[in-house]
């Protein structure tokens, strides 16, 4: 972890490297942590320059995520809870019987319903109970993901040559070289609305690899609005970890 001093305050931010990295990216997700994706050949100096420049962003970044963001609720995964699925929350039932043994989840009558067997303690319980709705949730994302990148491919007259939905800590998607997508099977609990917009924002990625004024003119002529759902994402993403 490194830092730079910004007035009386320090800011701490942790460098991730990578291969496949064309440019500097900062990303300020939490009230305090920072980090900074970057290709392998750009020296700590010249990214410590660049948060130096970025620094009344970043601290401005994380005051409004501090007042915003509420304590972390742990979820228990217990009758009663409720789970994000496309923007709308939905109470979990927990079944407990004796035929069931993996743990199996349902979108029944708008609750999550998840059945377990009857004889698993309480730590064993919530496992199953956590593993089912983390499979369910993926189901979804890949049949939902798929379905709506074949739609903005058609309008946008590009399409990936591969889709891969997964757990990513600190994307909600990303676009290879080889012009494969990569999606956090997460972004299912948001709006539709801000599902699309991480799918589209994706797809222009294939066009215009860079945040150039290009790539986002081409965004907005997909979605006018795109801002708007932008914001929502850099607000509310805390409520899409609900399962860790």
């Amino acid at each position: 972890m490194s830092n730079i001093q910004y007035g009386n305050r320090k800011i701490a931010f942790e460098i991730k490297r990578g291969n496949r990295e064309k440019t500097v990216a900062i990303y300020v997700n939490s009230p305090a942590g920072v980090v900074v994706r970057s290709p392998e050949l750009i020296g700590e100096e010249t990214i410590k320059k660049l948060i130096q420049k970025r620094a009344a962003w970043i601290v401005k970044r994380q005051e409004l995520l501090k007042n915003q963001i509420p304590p972390a609720t742990l979820k228990e995964f217990v009758s009663g809870e409720s789970f994000p699925f496309l923007g709308r929350e939905y109470r979990l039932k927990v079944v407990k019987s004796t035929s069931e043994k993996e743990g199996r989840c349902e979108l029944r009558n708008k609750r999550f319903q998840v059945e377990i067997n009857l004889s698993l303690d309480s730590g064993e319980a919530e496992k199953t109970i956590k593993r089912a709705l983390m499979d369910w949730y993926l189901m979804r994302a890949k049949e939902k993901i798929q379905a709506r990148v074949a739609c903005f491919s058609r309008q946008i007259g590009r399409t990936p040559k591969s889709i891969e939905i997964k757990h990513q800590k600190m994307r909600w998607g990303s676009c290879s070289q080889s012009e494969g997508i990569r999606f956090n099977w997460k972004i299912i609990m948001a709006p539709l609305s801000v599902l699309d917009y991480v799918i589209v924002h994706e797809l222009c990625h294939l066009i215009y690899p860079h945040h150039s004024s290009q790539f986002w003119q081409k965004v907005q002529s997909i979605l006018p609005d795109y801002k708007r759902r932008k914001e929502w994402l850099k607000r509310c993403s805390y409520s899409l970890d609900g399962l860790g």
